[in-house]
């Protein structure tokens, strides 16, 4: 294992960041988008600043990392980034992060166009994850299908399996993980 470190809203770090992994480990396998960030606030309420801070780490560092590893991955490479049921679905107080999320979704299938045949590109979906920096998973519980929130390892597994030689005839995909969060828009009386 090798640890590489950058601020990605620097847009020079992300060659940096492949040239010294592929120096350190002979050349990649796999790369995982999965930095984001994100302000939750009114749209009137949003500065240029929370454009430029979630689209630079988001969208931007994403296809710059995507961009310089595909050059140095032998044929059989996977890339798969991690987006959001958002990519899908807006909500508000998030438009940012959902446009940039949804941007995530659309350059993943474009890159699974242009890097076919040598490297698979793909994304994950999550929805509600019990994370620490996600709160209120536990309480949007009554709103999944599933009837609770994801855990992390639950996500992990599908990027593991997209990186996979198992799912070597996957490209351009959205995985969502999500508890069925997406199938329902109105949850029915009861």
């Amino acid at each position: 294992m090798h640890w590489v470190c950058g601020d990605l809203s620097d847009p020079g770090v992300p060659a940096r960041l492949v040239s010294e992994a592929v120096d350190a480990l002979g050349g990649l396998d796999a790369l995982v988008n999965n930095a984001g960030v994100t302000v939750a606030k009114p749209v009137l309420e949003l500065t240029a600043d929370d454009f430029d801070s979630i689209f630079s780490i988001d969208v931007r560092a994403a296809f710059l990392l995507s961009q310089h590893a595909a050059q140095g991955m032998a044929a059989g490479g996977a890339i798969v980034n991690v987006t959001s049921v958002h990519e899908h679905v807006p909500r508000a107080g998030f438009a940012l992060y959902a446009s940039a999320k949804a941007a995530l979704g659309m350059l993943t299938r474009s890159l699974a166009l242009e890097f076919a045949p040598s490297v698979r590109v793909n994304a994950v979906a999550p929805g509600a994850i019990a994370t620490e920096r996600n709160e209120e998973a536990e309480s949007l519980a009554d709103e999944i299908p599933l009837g609770r929130p994801g855990e992390p390892s639950e996500v992990a597994s599908v990027v593991a399996f997209l990186l996979s030689d198992e799912a070597r005839y996957v490209t351009g995909a959205s995985v969502l993980v999500d508890g069925g969060a997406l199938q329902q828009t109105i949850r029915p009386a009861v």
